[in-house]
């Protein structure tokens, strides 16, 4: 049963007939409603899909620390942070969803522009400091000299909240440090956030 409420100038939720009405960041949607199906209808791989988003679903739960998830909620309108999540990292998983692809992963979203020709590897005789270097691009798009460098390291299977590295747009590079404490740190995930952490980046991954 649908509900309306506000008179004339009211908004519409619920369900009629096989539609469902709902509102999403101020606007009004409609999309058909879900139909229940047999357990022994579906294919095998419709059977792997849904096993694959279940394990996206609970990565996003248990991996993806609330910072990150803030991230992903400001860098659309259309749909929820969530929902956005899973389409970008589909291709990351498995058809089964078991393993993960950290090279397609994406940690980061935004239309803020991540800088051309970014590039990250050990110091070789320091190897809990990485050099960064980019290309500076201030002025293009929302990119500004004073957006702020920030990374996610991957560790263990779990991923840190993102870090403001110290470094900004502008310099061009960087030699940033690892934080202590991280166990066996697998790769970082490098990104940009506007200073007032309103805009970010998507990021890059690199494996160290």
């Amino acid at each position: 049963m649908a509900k309306i409420g506000g008179g004339n100038n009211g908004s519409i939720s619920g369900m009629i007939g096989p539609v469902v009405f709902f509102k999403l960041n101020g606007k009004l949607y409609a999309r058909k409603a879900p139909t229940q199906r047999a357990k022994n209808s579906w294919s095998n791989n419709q059977v792997l899909y849904r096993k694959k988003v279940s394990k996206l679903a609970a990565f996003w739960k248990m991996a993806m620390p609330v910072p990150t998830r803030q991230v992903w909620n400001l860098a659309t309108e259309v749909m929820t942070g969530y929902n956005l999540f899973l389409k970008t990292n589909l291709p990351a998983f498995s058809p089964d969803g078991m393993e993960i692809d950290p090279e397609w992963l994406h940690l980061s979203a935004g239309n803020l522009p991540l800088p051309h020709k970014l590039k990250a590897s050990r110091v070789a005789d320091d190897p809990g400091q990485i050099e960064v270097t980019w290309q500076d691009d201030s002025g293009i798009g929302l990119a500004l000299p004073s957006d702020v460098m920030t990374m996610v390291i991957a560790h263990e299977g779990k991923y840190t909240t993102p870090v403001a590295t110290g470094a900004v747009r502008k310099q061009g590079k960087a030699v940033i440090q690892v934080p202590t404490g991280t166990g066996s740190v697998k790769g970082i995930y490098l990104s940009f956030a506007a200073k007032e952490r309103l805009h970010y980046s998507p990021d890059q991954y690199f494996g160290l």
